[in-house]
């Protein structure tokens, strides 16, 4: 991992910067900010950013069920001018790291299914294929949804 990254909780005072990232990498598909603000301030599990060099370059957001003891990576995103840097593959190792800690059995997550370069990164990390979501975006297009055994 590059030293220059530096993964830590969010700050509310990072929404801003979040949802340019978001609406950047997302478009039509991107969460509201009622809906990020939901997911960093309500929801179960953990909300991380990725920093480089100080510049907010990332995030995820691992929603957890403990009533099924599962995670699923409900949102990642690396702002277009850090890809290829090791951001996203910091956000998961902490997201992973975090699932470890509270015993999780096992992580979920979709993926568009023209994105190669998310594909390629998710199945690095360990995760597999496991079906095929139909239409799961909103321009029609569909999805990979995969899982880590932990």
């Amino acid at each position: 991992m590059n030293t220059a990254i530096l993964v830590e909780r969010i700050s509310l005072s990072d929404l801003s910067e979040v949802m340019e990232i978001e609406n950047a990498c997302f478009g039509v598909d991107a969460f509201s900010r009622r809906q990020m603000f939901y997911l960093m301030t309500y929801a179960k599990g953990t909300f991380l950013v990725a920093r480089h060099d100080g510049q907010l370059a990332g995030y995820i957001a691992l929603i957890t069920s403990r009533r099924h003891n599962t995670g699923r990576v409900y949102s990642i995103a690396v702002s277009p001018q850090y890809r290829g840097q090791g951001v996203g593959s910091a956000l998961l190792n902490k997201a992973i790291k975090y699932a470890h800690i509270i015993e999780l059995k096992a992580i979920f997550l979709e993926v568009r299914m023209d994105n190669d370069s998310a594909i390629s990164l998710y199945e690095k990390k360990g995760f597999t294929k496991r079906s095929i979501r139909l239409n799961y975006y909103e321009d029609g297009a569909d999805a990979y949804s995969m899982v880590l055994g932990l």
